[in-house]
């Protein structure tokens, strides 16, 4: 055997036709999992390198699949990443990362700069579902769009999270405690998210009647910046809320900042929970209750919807809502009433 392995090298290791090593290189659903396994294993044992260049000529495919999102350094969406990026390497995908900022402009250029490489197909967050042109745009592409926890346009794939019933859940567990003034801050009503989110808050507080009106939602971001500038403002306030529910992935140490700068206490002044789990909350002190979901499988489900998507295009479009949960940790208790 020469320095470079070949396709019938791997073949031979794996003990399978040259076809079926073919077949696991492009991505076929027809190999069973154990041989696609051993093909795999073959691959990395010979450091066999197909010709994406011949491949991508001869099927018109560059086993390329693009991933814009607002921002990877945010808590949760590293889990998101890694999983789409190992269910694609399983079945020969490479990943293509981009960062959108969550602006309009950047998403734009993006689609266009995936055109231009001739990208199979797009995971994506969009920074506002109502926007009519960046809608137009997406749907244009001609390539599989994948959404990620977003509903419009209505005609792409999506992968949703149950906001909702999670905001629900934390709104419900603070008024068992004794809280009726309790604030929601949260992103652009814009997206699926916050409407989400504002939806199951409202579901929660117009159970107590007259005391509802106590309830306050702030909405304009999702980032710590906007936690910590609303918060702020609301603990300022001679009629502070009693309790916080940060509704964004990057926006509890914001909240966490904007309390700690007023000199109140977690939870004997004000109560917090985060909208989003991350080992900032668990390992705050004290610990922050928070609604939980897993990255994991949202990066894997996504991947699994645009594989389906290459594969038939003319199918039914595919929703998939994942559950959420709260965790209850030590951030939250009674209210003190001043």
């Amino acid at each position: 055997m020469g320095e470079t392995a070949t396709i019938r090298d791997v073949a031979v290791a794996a003990q399978v036709a040259i076809g079926t090593v073919s077949r696991v290189l492009n991505g076929h659903k027809s190999v069973s999992d154990d041989v696609r396994r051993r093909v795999l294993k073959a691959i990395r044992k010979l450091n066999y390198e197909p010709d994406r260049v011949a491949q991508s000529m001869r099927l018109g495919v560059t086993r390329t699949v693009a991933f814009a999102t607002r921002d990877i350094s945010i808590p949760g969406y590293g889990a998101i990443v890694k999983a789409a990026e190992e269910a694609l390497r399983e079945r020969g995908y490479t990943l293509l990362l981009a960062m959108t900022d969550e602006r309009k402009q950047q998403e734009l250029h993006l689609l266009r700069i995936f055109q231009q490489r001739r990208v199979d197909a797009v995971i994506m967050t969009t920074s506002d579902e109502s926007d009519r042109e960046l809608s137009r745009r997406i749907k244009s592409v001609g390539m599989p769009v994948v959404l990620l926890d977003r509903e419009n346009p209505p005609e792409l794939d999506a992968v949703t999270l149950d906001h909702r019933r999670g905001i629900r859940a934390a709104a419900e567990y603070l008024q068992g405690l004794g809280h009726t003034r309790i604030a929601l801050l949260t992103g652009k009503a814009s997206t699926r998210p916050a409407v989400e989110r504002i939806a199951g808050f409202k579901e929660a507080t117009e159970r107590l009647g007259k005391l509802a009106g106590h309830s306050i939602i702030r909405t304009g971001g999702f980032d710590a910046e906007f936690g910590f500038r609303e918060a702020s403002s609301l603990l300022s306030a001679s009629a502070r809320p009693t309790a916080i529910i940060a509704g964004g992935m990057a926006m509890l140490s914001g909240v966490l900042q904007a309390i700690r700068a007023r000199g109140l206490s977690i939870p004997h002044e004000v109560s917090v929970i985060a909208s989003s789990d991350s080992d900032l909350a668990a390992l705050a002190t004290p610990s922050v209750t928070a609604v939980r979901w897993s990255g994991t499988d949202e990066g894997r489900i996504a991947v699994q919807l645009l594989l389906n998507r290459l594969s038939n295009r003319g199918a039914p479009v595919q929703r998939v809502m994942l559950s959420t949960e709260l965790i209850p940790r030590e951030s939250c208790a009674q209210p003190v009433h001043r």
